[in-house]
């Protein structure tokens, strides 16, 4: 007995000497409690507006039945904030601040334990997880409830359950595990289809066939099947919906007719092709649209679906309310319309919303802390970053006014995404070529996948929030790209040693 207990203590200690994500969350807790220290203070205000969020008075008081009956978005993040929030005996600002701290470090440790994972040694792992994850839009996550801090988190896990997947023996357990992190990453953020998480794990089921076990495979579809279809079910049930986000057509309403030319709309309201909703906007309040559908009253009686707007901002629409169920299906319905007849509407939204993806926040460098600003000073060198500009003038009914704004686009960003797209996609070919590919490649290859996804996705279907969905992903691609990099590198160095030593052959 007491020789196990040595045993198990000196693995421990082992693998607190090699682990590089102890080390990494060291620092980054270093710099979190500096940023603190002077003046970066946590925001709740998205707490009080947040549209993804049910209502927050409601939800912190109730949030397993405001879950329930939530059906603008997954359950995931709502669960994540208030389901603390109710529990804890602290405000909930400092509820709150404790959460997104410790998805903080869950970010730092996931980022140094991929890098770990894919060959890197300890301390270049330490300062790659270090440089993902103090960029200053990711590190601004830290400082207030949006879900990109946990998106981040999901992405990475995927990148490390694939990674770990190379264990004959424990493959089946690992398999299953990736099936759970990718079911949480669908059930937290509407971006990722469902589709998606089938094809990862179709893909590298087939790969790892003859070491997975049916009972870990009939877990491993189940854990999806169960909690990502009972999702839909339920909303079929309850809202006559099966889907995962039911605001899906308003948001592509906003993703092509404010582009569109007004006299082009105009003359489609006028054909009875599009409705008075497409008129009014995207993402209005209620009563914009309460004129032109038909009267309607809740019914459910809880107070997520009842209450148009929030009580704790009263300019803020509720979009969970239940009677913008209509105008949802109405707008996607006006989208389809204008896609239809003019798509060339749709792509130049598109071609702005690629523009958006790398446009680079502001707000780092208006921070009060000291800190923050340096950090956003050293980064936008490092991102090379270039100032442009993006404007919507030319819009028929442009959804931020007429905009015209001076906007950093980090340039690296740009390189950083494509080297990992292409990477993704090289491995593939030459796995395809040689028939063979190993978890390293499979790691690579999910990871281009992510970006991919996101990127192409969050502008297909959106206009203007492509610069937070790129950072929810930044320190995957940061990390996977450090990697391929520091292999290259390597490469390039046994080479060089390579050519010496058979040009010193030569010479003797």
């Amino acid at each position: 007995m007491r020789d196990d207990r040595v045993a198990r203590l000196e693995i421990l200690g082992r693998r607190w000497k090699e682990s590089a994500a102890i080390p990494a969350m060291t620092f980054w807790s270093a710099v979190y409690v500096l940023l603190v220290a002077t003046d970066s203070g946590f925001d709740t205000s998205y707490l009080n507006f947040g549209w993804q969020l049910v209502p927050w008075d409601v939800l912190s008081s109730d949030p397993l039945r405001s879950v329930w009956y939530l059906h603008v978005q997954p359950p995931g993040w709502n669960l994540f904030l208030g389901v603390p929030a109710w529990l804890s005996p602290l405000s909930d600002r400092v509820t709150v601040q404790l959460l997104m701290l410790g998805l903080g470090l869950v970010v730092v440790a996931l980022s140094a334990t991929l890098a770990r994972e894919l060959g890197l040694g300890r301390r270049a792992s330490v300062a790659v997880a270090l440089v993902a994850t103090l960029h200053p839009e990711v590190l601004k996550g830290v400082f207030e409830p949006n879900y990109e801090l946990g998106v981040a988190a999901l992405l990475l896990a995927v990148a490390v359950a694939v990674s770990r997947l190379e264990s004959t023996s424990n493959f089946g357990r690992r398999f299953v595990s990736l099936s759970a992190v990718l079911t949480v990453l669908v059930m937290t953020r509407s971006l990722y289809h469902p589709i998606l998480l089938m094809v990862i794990l179709a893909v590298l089921g087939v790969w790892g066939r003859r070491r997975l076990d049916r009972r870990s495979l009939i877990v491993a579809v189940l854990v999806p099947l169960v909690l990502v279809g009972g999702w839909m079910v339920k909303n079929q049930v309850l809202f006559g919906q099966a889907n995962l986000s039911s605001w899906f057509g308003m948001n592509l309403q906003r993703a092509v007719i404010p582009v569109l030319d007004r006299d082009d709309l105009e003359q489609m309201y006028a054909n009875g092709e599009v409705s008075d909703i497409a008129m009014v906007g995207p993402f209005g309040d209620y009563g914009l649209y309460e004129p032109f559908v038909e009267p309607c009253a809740p019914s459910h009686s809880h107070r997520s679906l009842t209450e148009p707007r929030r009580t704790t901002d009263d300019v803020s629409p509720n979009f969970n309310f239940e009677c913008f169920l209509p105008v949802f299906e109405q707008a996607g319905d006006d989208a389809w319309a204008v896609i239809r007849a003019h798509p060339e509407a749709w792509v130049e939204g598109r071609l702005w919303s690629l523009r958006t993806t790398f446009a680079v926040a502001t707000s780092p460098g208006d921070s009060p802390s000291i800190v923050m600003r340096v950090l956003d000073d050293v980064y936008s060198v490092t991102r090379i970053d270039y100032r442009g500009v993006l404007t919507t003038e030319g819009w028929g009914t442009p959804i931020y006014g007429r905009l015209v704004a001076p906007t950093d686009f980090g340039l690296l960003l740009v390189g950083v995404y494509g080297v990992l797209i292409v990477a993704g996609v090289g491995v593939v070919v030459r796995g395809s070529l040689r028939k063979r590919m190993d978890v390293g490649d499979w790691t690579i290859a999910v990871a281009a996948v992510l970006a991919a996804f996101t990127v192409v996705v969050g502008a297909v279907a959106e206009l203007g929030e492509q610069s937070r969905f790129r950072t929810a992903v930044d320190p995957l691609a940061t990390v996977v790209v450090s990697v391929l990099l520091a292999r290259f590198v390597s490469r390039m160095r046994d080479r060089r040693k390579r050519n010496q030593s058979q040009a010193a052959s030569v010479g003797s």
